[in-house]
């Protein structure tokens, strides 16, 4: 060979160098035997090999792992944790335990191996079930929910037919009807409660079946009445409070307090301070431009000293000073008028301050003070050229009512420099 090889190359023409270069032929290569790597077995299998390894010398081949079960979905399953088996043991990962086992694939039998198939189909199968069973309860989880929504559905749909419906009474032995609706207005009420329809069976009733309420017919009408205008009432037309005479006045406050209608028809009017002031708080405005602002109105008597532009400056965060809201001396008795135009008060004291230039001869000792319609209460302070202020006098009131006009009462002449009154406050 290497004779013919030589004798070949050397036989072979050679252009001359310049066309050899610029030319593309090349000389002949030898043929060369190129070497064959054998793939290298990883465990006794072929990486890529799907078909199970050799059995061991001396094993038997077991019947389940020759395929005996019917249908070829359990070989493929074996056929592939044999696969997957044979690249944890690359890792030194065991067959039947994690690590640190001592049966590695290449040492486990068709029985072992069949063994741990079983036992992963068996663990699958479990946790489906398991999930399965999980699914099933979360469905009647939601079920039991729709369930209930739907309840509550009937339940809302009926009372809503039922809110118009008529309700007889029978109170203190006189008829009368009106709606649920309007005996239920006053949500959060005892009232409310009352004629919610949950509560039905459990009314005494008289003969006729009506509903019997042991109260003054009087009374209860004017609360009745008061719910109904609240129905149609509106921002620009407020229902007003009933108009109730003063014998009957205790006891008007008092069912209005058992029914739990104090914060449905007085409002939510928060702790006790400065009336005055707290209206600037709601409304935004000054508080010596109330009356500017058509929030109040003050009417006197008599007048002198200030105009009665300026008269709205005594109730303001510092009042008069040198100056003085005042009666026309000798004018006599005088009174002082104030209209809350769009809220309502309960007053529960009030503080005054005299002139000290006018007080001896000016500043009457004694006053009546009256809200509403209820009865005056009668007030005194001995005033002095030392002691100007009042500080804070509490003020007697018959009832929880609020109202919209207040009014004093001076047999002799008066001279203020600041009123303060203390109380709370509603928006009408």
């Amino acid at each position: 060979r290497f004779c013919q090889r030589r004798t070949f190359v050397a036989s072979s023409p050679r252009p001359p160098p310049v066309a050899w270069r610029a030319s593309s032929w090349r000389p002949p290569r030898c043929r060369r035997r190129r070497r064959r790597i054998a793939p290298q077995r990883v465990g006794g299998m072929i990486p890529g090999d799907s078909r199970l390894p050799p059995a061991p010398v001396g094993s038997k081949p077991s019947s389940t792992a020759s395929g005996s079960t019917s249908g070829g979905g359990t070989t493929e399953a074996a056929a592939a944790f044999v696969a997957s088996a044979a690249a944890m043991t690359t890792s030194g990962t065991s067959l039947l335990g994690g690590r640190g086992s001592s049966v590695l694939l290449e040492d486990a039998s068709y029985e072992e191996l069949a063994e741990a198939v079983a036992a992963r189909l068996a663990e699958d199968r479990s946790k489906a079930t398991q999930r399965l069973a999980e699914v099933e309860a979360a469905e009647r989880g939601l079920q039991a929910k729709k369930d209930l929504l739907e309840e509550m559905e009937q339940r809302i749909f009926a009372v809503a037919r039922d809110a118009e419906d008529v309700v007889d009474l029978n109170v203190g032995g006189q008829p009368m009807s009106t709606t649920r609706a309007v005996l239920c207005s006053a949500d959060g009420s005892l009232l409310s409660g009352m004629f919610s329809g949950n509560f039905d069976s459990g009314h005494k009733r008289d003969k006729e079946g009506r509903i019997f309420l042991d109260v003054d017919p009087t009374v209860f009408s004017k609360l009745l009445s008061h719910l109904r205008l609240r129905r149609i009432a509106s921002p620009e037309c407020p229902a007003p409070l009933p108009l109730v005479p003063e014998d009957l006045r205790p006891e008007y406050e008092m069912l209005v307090k058992y029914f739990g209608l104090e914060n449905f028809m007085y409002g939510d009017v928060g702790p006790s301070g400065n009336i005055f002031q707290r209206i600037s708080e709601l409304t935004g405005v000054c508080q010596s431009k109330m009356q500017t602002k058509e929030f109040i109105r003050i009417m006197l008597s008599s007048t002198g000293g200030v105009p009665a532009t300026n008269h709205e400056e005594v109730f303001g965060p510092v009042g008069f000073h040198e100056r003085s809201l005042e009666n026309s001396y000798g004018a006599n008795p005088n009174t002082i008028t104030v209209k809350f135009l769009k809220h309502r008060v309960r007053v529960e004291g009030m503080e005054l301050r005299a002139k000290a230039a006018d007080v001896v001869a000016h500043m009457s000792p004694t006053w009546t003070f009256k809200q509403g319609v209820e009865a005056a209460v009668h007030m005194s302070y001995p005033f002095s050229r030392q002691d100007l202020s009042t500080g804070r006098l509490p003020v007697a009131s018959s009832g929880n009512a609020f109202w919209d006009e207040i009014v004093w009462t001076f047999p002799r002449d008066f001279c203020l420099e600041h009123v303060v009154l203390f109380g709370r406050v509603m928006v009408k």
